[in-house]
Formats: structure tokens, C-alpha cells, sequence
């Protein structure tokens, strides 16, 4: 019989659950069914359904809408406060309908669907970081197509920041005409609580404003807009597009952001279509859900912005917006519209502005956009609302180029003093980059100034050669590898660090091209930049105002970098320092990767995972033999040391508990860095978690076995007090060896112990797994052969083969990327020349001590003067 000491009770947590089952019964069985007829009888009559179902239509859908109100479920709570940067602090609705179904009047619709809200970014001051609170409600109602109202009622939730969460019950009318125009596209309504006032569900009245995507019928089309645009001069040499490619296109090529250029006239009213503050004189403009249709028809709604961060909120705010509607002008190959301001109200005012774009096909170092175009006004000069025409075009944040782009070099004359020029005859043993891959020469950068600024960012080619990369995910080989030297075309985009919370966080760029030299792998080129706080003239171009007199210079590492070889380089004004163009060198670094290294690193990734697997199916193995083992010779199990079982069910669960979630987050990063195959990888990592936890509960089945033949053994006194020892000893040694490893690092770090070196000391502890049995022999003279010879070889092995392969893998794999390590990882043990060579030989001296020790007895292993001395005082005088 067990004694009470060694009864392990298990946690029920089948309690837990019942809570969250009622929990949830209970919030369902409060919301009763809301009446339709109640609500919205008035508004939109209910009809039975003929259950003919319509299909999930798009109609019925709205997206990055606007909303006011309901101040209750969005505001900040204690300790947080909304983010206040014009449109960050604007949240959104979305609409959609799941389920469509005719009823038996020919003009009412029986409609189901969602409703979300996101509300305003909330910072969180106690943490530091920001959330934001979301609405949903699931409606059903009917909409009308004489009225062209729509009423809905529904349930739905308020997930607070505190965790709170409120269930609501609301009504939701909408004005949802069946055929839109230019006029009638911004379609509003209301979504109100049917909550009593003083019930904690209860919530303010919430408007609604949204661009509609329903059936259009174009108004200012083709008179109004063609005249407007005949003034226009469009470059010859622009992108056409055929009919059918219009609507694929041309959405994805105006997915940017586009830079007003204000005249030095720029005052008063008479620079921005509407009107502002002098101070919130807009800067961008962006294109936003733009619509084609037959005989390349288009509409679209038009964002105005203070700062380029606004754009990656591109929701729908009224007082900046217009609505327009427009075609594609085959003759002079640009997109021609005319815009109407929406009003703070969400109405359509009067359409007296006049758009056109196109897409050039040349890109020189002074003109990098893919689009460009002109802004107007069509009123009178003195009328008021009156403003002069600017220029736009995108700010160079894409990822794709038209297709047909060419590229012509003009600078190249301007270089010299260059290695990659004046060395292109330098045959060396080391191999560079043969400039045939694009992303060869594209690397991520460290910037420093020598006024110790920071920042960081990103260049890559667009073009080398003739070959223009019109597509940043598709890789293009060049055909001829016999060339030394490369004409390159390069964009250079970099971040300083600044507050996050500051607007406007805009990135430098600088355009570059030059000679990329394949033998040395020198890169040469000139570079050209735009200041911001340039003010253009009347007549100006903004490629005037580009300063080139700037040399950039990189030097690219060798295919195979040893220890210490990256990417470095310069990038240096030419100009006087008196200047007010000049700026202080910048120093470059980048830690790249090429092709050839990231492929070996993935496949060798992906045998260090199949490696991980077998080594812990291998474990599986070994502890379920040595439970057999135990079963079938179930005289030895008191003899098994108890402190041996425990460190390894803890180097198992060590892992597991500090591991678990960044493991996964780990190695998916690692595979995103090479790849965007993440989602396996973390399939295989699951498996390793797995098995981790299964390994972890068969050594604490053994455990429990060993710990209860050790409970009913209670005449042997010689094992209790045999195993205090062992315990006492090996505590002592861990601790001490955990406190000069502090020391040590502490010397050469200026940090505490992170997760990382927990793991590695516990890892290192593991390795040694079998000492408190050797001690524990020692201690009994124990002739007991308590371990398999499968088990205590078998788990030494796999202990000691990780150090073997990173041995191996030191010779063959460069040093920097060791952050990619999945098996023998740095993070989960002591791994350098040194301790792979004192592990392994210590390991295979331990196993050899188990085995001496179960043949001949447990003081066999000490000197032969020793061997007849009391256990614990021959441990005593090896001390001494």
C-alpha cells in the first residue's frame, strides 16, 4: 500500500469547463427574440419568404465605412487613451449580407447578415501598447426596392479592453437605393440600441456613411469629362491597356499613395480642392475602391491626407473625400474623371474638379513614379472653391511596375573613382553575385550618420541591365552570366527611429544607378534625393528639384563569408558642407542572405526538424524499453534514482513551459525569412511540441512507478537515505554550476539570465542525466542492474549526437546564421567547440560508469584503495 506522501492527485479541470459551458447558456438564453414587426413594420413591411435563395450577394456590401457615436462601446477607458492622429483616430464598419431570399412581394427582399465596427487605436499606458474594441451584430430583416431602405434587427456583442463583454440588442436602418449615381453613392444610416437607457447594454445612437458598390448609372459621362480633360498633355510614352485588363490592372497599379505637388502660389483657398486650416493643407491623395464597368467606365471614391501613415487607414472619412466617376481615354492612354466633394454631412456637393492620370513606361533617376497626373479646379478663378492646378504622382511605396517598363540610364558618365569600374579587371578566388538575380542585390540595411543617427530600410534593384522588374515576387534571371560589369537602376528607402506615436512617419528615399561589378562585388552608383521642405515655383518640376550630387558605394559579401564578412557600404553628399543640400555620411550594413544560402538553409532546416522528430520518437522508445525493462525486473526499480527521473522530466518540460509559444513563433520566423512556406513549418513544429509533451509524460509514468516501488520498499532505509545524498549533491553541483555560469556571462553581457540561457543551462543539465544514478550507486554499492542497456545508451546517444552534428555543421554552415538553428539550437544548450567536445566525451564516460557499475558494482569506477570505504565517505575524501 501507498503511503500518503506518494499520492499524486491530478487536477480536475473538468470543472472549468462546466463554468464556461453555463456561462455561455446562460448569455444565449438571455437574449430573447428581438420583433421585427415592432421595430421596423414601419419602415420596411415583413413578407414571408418563398425560401428561393438569391446567393450570398455583393449588392448588399459595404466596406471601410464611416461612423459617429456610440461613444459608450468605443471610448477609452481608465488608464488608456485614444490615439489622436487625425485619421487613426477614425474607426470603420463593415456590412455584408450572408443570405439573400425572395418573399412573396416582387419588390421586398428578406436579407441576413453582419454588421462590424472597429473602433479608434486605444493605448494601453500601463503596457505600452495598443488595442483597439470591437462590435458585431448578426441581423436579419428586409429591404425595399420602391424605398430603397433597408431594416434589420439582431444580437450581437461589445468586446471591451477590460475583457468585459456587453450583449446587445439593436435595430439597423439603411438607405440602400437600388441604382446609385454620383450623387446618391454615399449611402447613410442608423444603427440604435433596443436596450432600456439605464441597462449596462445600453448604447448611444451610431450614424453610418459608407461608399456603395451597387448598381451605378453614370451621370457626367462623356460630355463633362472629356472636355475637361482636353487640356491635358499626356507624355507619348505611357501604358495602354486593352478592356478585358482594365479592371485587374489598373486597381492594383493605383494601390499607392500619391504626392500632391503645391505651387509656390500655394495661399489662401486657392491650393487644395476644399477648404482647410493652413495648417492641414492636404499631401496626399489616393484612389480607394474604384469600380470598371463596360466600355472602361470607372467610379471611385478619392481620400485626401495630411501624412503618408493616413493612407494605410484609407477609410472612408466624408469631410475628406470625393466621390467620382470617370473613363479611360484610349486616344491619350490616361484615366480622365470629375469629382465630387462629400460633404461633413455624408451628401454629394457640386462637381467642379477635374482628375487625370496615366502610367508612364520610362523610368529614369529623376523620375521613379508609375503614376502621375493633374488635380483641377473647373470653376471660374474667382469663384470661391476656386483652386490651381497641381500635380500628383505616387510616392514610390509599391511593389509592382507596369507592365512594357524600360528603364534609361543617364548619369552613368558622372561616376568615377569607383572600384567597381576601376577594378573590373580583379579576378580573386572568392565568387560574388553574378548580378543575374534580383534578389542577390536586394538587401535590408542598418544606417548610421556620424552624428550617431539612426535608421533602417531597404534597396533593391529595379532594374539591371535591360531588364526591368516590373514584378517584386517573380524572380527574373538574367541570360548572360559572362558579365562583369552590370548597368543597375536602384531604390533606396530608409527609416529613422522616432517616436511611434509622432504622424507622418515618412520614408527618405534615394534613387540611384550605377555599375554593380560581379568580380569583386563592388557596387558604384549615383544617387539623387528630393527634400521634402522644397517649395516647388509655379512652372517647376519636381525632378528640378532633385539633388545628384550624391555617390553611393557597396560592397557585397562573398558567396561563402566567413565570420565577420557583410554587406557594408556609404552613401556620401559630394556637396560643401556649407550646403544647405549637404548631409553627413551615412554608413551602411546588412547581415543579406543570398538565394544559394537561403535554399541550403531551408533544406537544412527541414532535416533538422525530420532529426528533432526521430530523436524524440527515439526517446518514446528508450523510456517505454526501459518501463518494460522495469516490468519485467520489478526488483530493480527502488534502485532507480529518483533525482536522474526528475532532472529528466524536467528537461523535457523546461521546454515545453518556456518554450511552447515562442517555439512556434520562432520557427515560423525563421522559415517567413527565407520563404512564405511558414504555415508547414509550424505544422512540424506542432509535431515536435507533441511529441516533447509525450516523451514528458512517459518519464513521469516512470517516475511514478519508480517512486512507488520506492514507497513500498519501507524496510530499505539504505535507499532513502542513499537518495538524500545523491539529491543533496547534485543540488549543490547544479546551483554552483548555474552560479559561475552567471558570473561568467555576466562579465561578458550586461544582462540577467533570459529565457535563453535557462534553456541552455537546462539543456547542459540534461546532458549529464545519468550522474545522480552514478551517485546513487556510489552511495548503496549498488550490484542492482537498474537501468536497460537500451535506455542508458540509447538517451546518452541522443544527448550527445546533437553536439557531434554541430560540430559538423560549424564546418559547413556560415556562422551568422546560426539565429536559423532548429536542432542543436544555441537556445537549448551549450554549444561551441569546446563544450561539444567536453559534453560528448563526458557523456560517453558517464554511460560507460553506468555500465561498470551494473556489471561489477557501484564503487567499481573509484580507485581500487576506495572501493571497500562506506559510499558516502569515499565521495568525501575525493572532495577532500
Amino acid at each position: 500500500m501507498l503511503s500518503k506522501s506518494c499520492y499524486f492527485p491530478c487536477s480536475n479541470y473538468i470543472v472549468l469547463f462546466t463554468i464556461l459551458f453555463s456561462s455561455t447558456a446562460a448569455a444565449a438564453a438571455s437574449s430573447p427574440k428581438i420583433s421585427y414587426v415592432d421595430y421596423c413594420g414601419s419602415v420596411v413591411p415583413q413578407y414571408p419568404s418563398t425560401g428561393t435563395f438569391l446567393g450570398h450577394s455583393k449588392f448588399f456590401e459595404l466596406s471601410d465605412g464611416h461612423y459617429s457615436g456610440g461613444e459608450k462601446l468605443f471610448a477609452a477607458e481608465p488608464g488608456t487613451s485614444i490615439v489622436r492622429t487625425d485619421h487613426s483616430d477614425v474607426g470603420h464598419f463593415n456590412f455584408g449580407a450572408k443570405y439573400v431570399h425572395k418573399t412573396k412581394s416582387s419588390e421586398i427582399l428578406q436579407l441576413g447578415g453582419s454588421l462590424s465596427f472597429q473602433g479608434p487605436q486605444i493605448v494601453v499606458k500601463s503596457r505600452r501598447r495598443h488595442t483597439t474594441k470591437y462590435v458585431n451584430l448578426e441581423l436579419s430583416g428586409f429591404w425595399s426596392e420602391s424605398t430603397g431602405m433597408i431594416c434589420m434587427v439582431g444580437t450581437g456583442s461589445s468586446h471591451a479592453y477590460a475583457g468585459n463583454i456587453l450583449l446587445l440588442s439593436a435595430v439597423f436602418k439603411l438607405y440602400y437605393p437600388k441604382i446609385s449615381n454620383i450623387f446618391n453613392s454615399i449611402v447613410s444610416g442608423t444603427l440604435e440600441s433596443l436596450d432600456p437607457v439605464e441597462s449596462l447594454n445600453y448604447f448611444e445612437k451610431i450614424s453610418v456613411s459608407a461608399y456603395a458598390q451597387m448598381n451605378y448609372s453614370y451621370t457626367q459621362f462623356p460630355s463633362s469629362i472629356r472636355d475637361s480633360c482636353s487640356n491635358i498633355e499626356v507624355p507619348k510614352e505611357t501604358s495602354s491597356f486593352v478592356m478585358d485588363s482594365m479592371s485587374s490592372y489598373i486597381p492594383d497599379l493605383l494601390a499607392v499613395l500619391l504626392k500632391l505637388e503645391h505651387g509656390s502660389d500655394c495661399s489662401g483657398g486657392n491650393c487644395y480642392p476644399f477648404s482647410l486650416k493652413k495648417d492641414s493643407i492636404p499631401s496626399f491623395l489616393s484612389l480607394n475602391q474604384i469600380y470598371f464597368s463596360e466600355e472602361g467606365k470607372f467610379h471611385t471614391r478619392i481620400g485626401f491626407y495630411n501624412h503618408s501613415a493616413h493612407w494605410f487607414n484609407y477609410k472612408f472619412v466624408p469631410k475628406d473625400s470625393f466621390v467620382g466617376e470617370g473613363f479611360w481615354d484610349h486616344e491619350k492612354n490616361q484615366m480622365c474623371l470629375v469629382a465630387c466633394q462629400v460633404l461633413a454631412n455624408a451628401s454629394v456637393g457640386d462637381c467642379t474638379v477635374g482628375l487625370s492620370l496615366w502610367f508612364p513606361l520610362v523610368f529614369t533617376i529623376k523620375s521613379r513614379s508609375r503614376v502621375i497626373g493633374r488635380i483641377w479646379s473647373k470653376k471660374n478663378k474667382n469663384d470661391p472653391g476656386y483652386f490651381s492646378t497641381m500635380s500628383f504622382r505616387d510616392y514610390g511605396l509599391y511593389q509592382n511596375l507596369n507592365p512594357g517598363m524600360k528603364y534609361q540610364y543617364s548619369v552613368l558618365e558622372g561616376i568615377s573613382g569607383c572600384d567597381a569600374i576601376e577594378n573590373s579587371a580583379y579576378m580573386g578566388s572568392r565568387t560574388y553575385p553574378d548580378g543575374s538575380l534580383r534578389h542577390d542585390l536586394s538587401f535590408s540595411m542598418s544606417a548610421v550618420t556620424k552624428g550617431g543617427s539612426s535608421a533602417n530600410g531597404q534597396a533593391y534593384p529595379l532594374s539591371i541591365g535591360d531588364t526591368v522588374f516590373t514584378d517584386s515576387f517573380v524572380e527574373t534571371k538574367m541570360e548572360d552570366l559572362n558579365v562583369t560589369l552590370r548597368n543597375v537602376s536602384y531604390e533606396f528607402s530608409y527609416w529613422s527611429y522616432t517616436d511611434p506615436s509622432s504622424p507622418g512617419r515618412i520614408p527618405a528615399k534615394i534613387s540611384a544607378e550605377g555599375v554593380y561589378n560581379s568580380k569583386n562585388g563592388h557596387l558604384c552608383m549615383v544617387g539623387c534625393w528630393y527634400n521634402e521642405s522644397s517649395v516647388l515655383d509655379k512652372q517647376e518640376k519636381i525632378e528640378d528639384m532633385m539633388d545628384c550630387k550624391i555617390l553611393i558605394n557597396i560592397q557585397f559579401p562573398p558567396m561563402d563569408p566567413k565570420e565577420g564578412e557583410h554587406l557594408n557600404g556609404t552613401i556620401k553628399s559630394t556637396r560643401q558642407t556649407w550646403d544647405p543640400l549637404y548631409f553627413e555620411p551615412i554608413s551602411l550594413s546588412s547581415y543579406k542572405m543570398y538565394d544559394e544560402q537561403a535554399t541550403e538553409s531551408i533544406w537544412r532546416m527541414d532535416i533538422e526538424i525530420i532529426i528533432v522528430v526521430i530523436s524524440l520518437t527515439l526517446s518514446c522508445i528508450f523510456i517505454i524499453s526501459q518501463i518494460l525493462y522495469a516490468k519485467k525486473n520489478q526488483h530493480v526499480l527502488p534502485a532507480i534514482s529518483i533525482t536522474m527521473l526528475v532532472v529528466m522530466s524536467l528537461g523535457f518540460l523546461i521546454p515545453l513551459i518556456l518554450n511552447f509559444e515562442a517555439m512556434l513563433i520562432m520557427v515560423k520566423n525563421k522559415q517567413n525569412f527565407f520563404s512564405n512556406s511558414g504555415d508547414w513549418m509550424v505544422v512540424k513544429e506542432v509535431i515536435v511540441r507533441v511529441l516533447t509533451l509525450v516523451a514528458f509524460i512517459l518519464h513521469l509514468r516512470m517516475l511514478q512507478v519508480a517512486w512507488s516501488a520506492r514507497c513500498a520498499s519501507e524496510g530499505k532505509n539504505d535507499l532513502s537515505v542513499a537518495e538524500q545524498k545523491t539529491m543533496k549533491l547534485c543540488l549543490i553541483l547544479y546551483f554552483s554550476g548555474a552560479v559561475i555560469a552567471w558570473f561568467v556571462q555576466s562579465k561578458s553581457r550586461s544582462h540577467w539570465w533570459k529565457r535563453e540561457d535557462l534553456l541552455s543551462y537546462a539543456g547542459f543539465i540534461l546532458d549529464g542525466f545519468l550522474f545522480p544514478q552514478i551517485l546513487l550507486n556510489l552511495f548503496r554499492r549498488s550490484h542492482e542492474k537498474a537501468l536497460s542497456l537500451a535506455f542508458f545508451v540509447g538517451m546518452s546517444a541522443i544527448r550527445i549526437f546533437p553536439h557531434v552534428y554541430d560540430l559538423y555543421r560549424a564546418q559547413t554552415t556560415v556562422p551568422r546564421l546560426q539565429f536559423s538553428y532548429i536542432y542543436a539550437s544555441p537556445e537549448v544548450d551549450f554549444y561551441s567547440l569546446a563544450w561539444n567536445i567536453i559534453i560528448t566525451l563526458v557523456g560517453i564516460l558517464l554511460a560507460t560508469s553506468i555500465f561498470l557499475q551494473q556489471r561489477y558494482g557501484g564503487n567499481y569506477i573509484l580507485p581500487l584503495r576506495l572501493r571497500k570505504q562506506d559510499g558516502y565517505e569515499t565521495i568525501a575524501e575525493l572532495s577532500l
